[in-house]
Formats: C-alpha cells, sequence, structure tokens
C-alpha cells in the first residue's frame, strides 16, 4: 500500500509559488533594463533566481526621457512651453487652462 504524504506536497507547492513569485519580481526589474522583463524572467526561471539578479543587475539602464506637454481641453492644441491659457483660445476671446501632460518615452 502506497502512503501519500501530504506535508511533501504543501512544501513543494509553496516553494514552487515563491519561485515563480521571485522570477516575476526580478522579471519586473528587468522591464527598466535594457534586458526586458521576458528575458528576465527566463533567465531567473529557467536558471536559478539568484542568477537572474546577476543578469538584471549586469544589464544598463534604459534611457528614459520624460516629456511634459500643455493641452487645451476646447480646442485639443497641445503646447511645449507653459501657459496660464491656451493662446489660441485667448485670440477668440475665451479663456481655457491647459492641462498638464507628462509622458515617458525610451
Amino acid at each position: 500500500m502506497i502512503k501519500y504524504d501530504y506535508l511533501n506536497t504543501e512544501v513543494l507547492l509553496v516553494t514552487g509559488i515563491i519561485y515563480v513569485f521571485l522570477a516575476l519580481s526580478i522579471a519586473k526589474l528587468g522591464t527598466y533594463k535594457t534586458c526586458g522583463g521576458w528575458r528576465a524572467f527566463v533567465v531567473s526561471f529557467i536558471l536559478t533566481p539568484i542568477v537572474g539578479i546577476i543578469y538584471v543587475s549586469l544589464c544598463p539602464v534604459k534611457s528614459i526621457l520624460k516629456i511634459i506637454h500643455y493641452r487645451c481641453n476646447h480646442c485639443g492644441l497641445e503646447y511645449t512651453t507653459e501657459h496660464k491659457y491656451c493662446p489660441s483660445c485667448l485670440k477668440e476671446g475665451n479663456k481655457y487652462k491647459l492641462q498638464r501632460i507628462s509622458m515617458k518615452t525610451y
């Protein structure tokens, strides 16, 4: 008669969940690097998470450019310089405040 040990199954399940969680955490760190999230996940899942951390730490950081625009909700025009009111709408005699839009690009 085969005796089934539930303790071993629970330990394996918890260990597997922790292993996948660590691999996903390393993949999240890899999204900010040039290696990318998927590659960091595969490396840390197939090899160990320790190798994944070393791999991600050796990859250079992506260059991030932060662009700020100002958009008028009335006419839809965008400006790169800050104005209190939309210059185009001011010519027509209307005062509409510009909405600040912040974008990040790689």
